[in-house]
């Protein structure tokens, strides 16, 4: 047991106000550059393909929001799971959980890829697309489900990765795909002229960066605490580690649903340009969560450990101090965001034009949501951490779908386009009330105050 200390340092150790940031911050930045990905795809489809085209992009949000939340649930749940093990000293279980849950996800994303490609155009009508924009919609389409099994191994490799405590490791690797997919981006449409068909090959390009690292970490150089077994499928494990991480799934499809009432809604009032406008606004959106999500990543394998050690001491420690760092973030960005929200949208559209003003409008008001989701993501997270996934997911899709969805029917009935981003701010801070319910329901039994 002393040995299996030894090795997991990085999560046993105790934090103090600074070492937290420094542990939580390489995953802060993977989940950066996982969102750096579509943003860096808008700007150089504007550029060198059109508005409208940036909006399409926008239409396939759903789709990846599917993919990106099976191996999400898929790599969070299995990473709370495992890393218990670890704590217990079961490393042989680890070993079969891991393989176990790798197996699924082959699995799954063969049978979704085929039926995304088999039934594409009703799909692409559903996500609100028109006469328009289909077109643009219909090339990025095909390349990105094509290759939907790496949007979904990244994103639970991605997660695993960090919950061995290789956080900086896996920050090195996404950092990695994303200049690539940024360099494969410039190539493909500004020299090889592939329009909008480029931006999809240099993303799923640059997804494929962290499949490759996991390949040599875990099969070739074997650098893992826990290996790859050749392992029937075991369906019920697997029923556990998807139940555990159905909060961050519940969240993804949420975000699928949502987007596409979103741009139902943007295209009622603001016609075809406002789904572009909408597009720049999730791109902020995505920098927003990945930030939370990163840190809440980071921190729950934390939690997860000690869970499995018993120390409760550092999980009051740990719990105090996300708290406070998850206030300072939100601050941060609220700032930056106010005063260099010129400069940000003038990266997509030129100043003065009316998806100028429009996507302004949208970034102003919505940004205010920013003081309040980074709690819900956390506290959601943590009830992940402690394997309960019934709370964890019930305040997901709470807040993700529930809330969300009332909020952007009502609101966008009562004030128009602008109930559109009324919405998020309004949900969020409704949905907090809801988790610090839970919070203090929960205290005692977790030992987390």
């Amino acid at each position: 047991m002393d040995n299996i200390n030894n090795e997991d340092k990085e999560l046993s150790k105790h934090f103090d106000f600074f070492s937290l940031m420094k542990f939580v911050f390489p995953s802060i930045f993977t989940f950066l550059f996982i969102a750096f990905y579509q943003t860096v795809d808008g700007f150089f489809i504007e550029k060198y393909v059109g508005e409208l085209a940036i909006g399409a992009v926008n239409l396939y949000m759903p789709l990846l929001y599917l993919f990106v939340a099976i191996g999400v649930m898929l790599g969070t749940g299995a990473n709370a799971i495992i890393v218990k093990k670890i704590g217990e000293g079961n490393i042989d279980d680890a070993s079969k959980s891991f393989s176990n849950t790798i197996l699924f996800a082959l699995i799954l994303s063969v049978i979704l890829t085929i039926l995304c490609l088999v039934f594409q155009e009703p799909i692409m009508r559903i996500c609100g697309a028109t006469s328009g924009n289909i077109g643009y919609l219909k090339d990025y389409y095909v390349i990105m489900t094509s290759f939907s099994i790496t949007i979904m191994l990244q994103s639970a490799l991605g997660i695993l990765i960090i919950g061995e405590g290789k956080s900086v490791t896996a920050a090195l690797v996404i950092m990695i795909g994303g200049i690539f997919n940024c360099v494969l981006d410039y190539i493909f449409m500004k020299h090889l002229h592939l329009g909008i068909r480029g931006a999809g090959i240099a993303t799923v390009i640059g997804y494929s960066s962290t499949i490759i690292f996991a390949f040599f970490y875990y099969i070739i150089f074997k650098r893992s605490k826990y290996t790859i077994k050749f392992t029937k499928l075991n369906l019920k494990e697997i029923g556990v580690i998807s139940f555990n991480g159905s909060s961050d799934m519940v969240s993804n499809l949420a975000g699928a649903v949502t987007t596409m009432i979103m741009n139902h809604i943007a295209g009622k009032y603001y016609g075809e340009i406002g789904v572009s406008s909408l597009s720049i606004v999730f791109y902020l959106q995505f920098f927003i969560e990945a930030i939370y999500m990163g840190f809440t990543s980071a921190v729950e394998p934390v939690f997860s450990y000690h869970y499995g050690s018993g120390n409760i001491a550092e999980r009051k420690n740990v719990f105090k101090l996300s708290n406070i760092w998850i206030f300072l973030i939100s601050i941060l960005i609220m700032t930056i965001v106010f005063i260099f929200n010129d400069e940000i949208i003038s990266i997509f559209f030129k100043e003065g034009t009316k998806i100028y003003n429009i996507t302004k409008l949208g970034l102003n008001i919505s940004i205010l949501a920013t003081i309040f989701c980074g709690y819900n993501t956390f506290y959601s997270g943590l009830f992940t951490a402690f394997s309960n996934g019934l709370v964890s997911g019930f305040l997901s899709i709470v807040r993700s779908l529930v809330i969300l969805v009332i909020c952007l029917f009502g609101l966008s009935y009562l004030f128009k386009g602008i109930g559109l981003w009324i919405s998020w701010p309004t949900a969020e801070a409704l949905a907090l009330i809801i988790s610090i319910v839970f919070i203090i329901k929960y205290k005692k039994k977790y030992n987390y105050l």
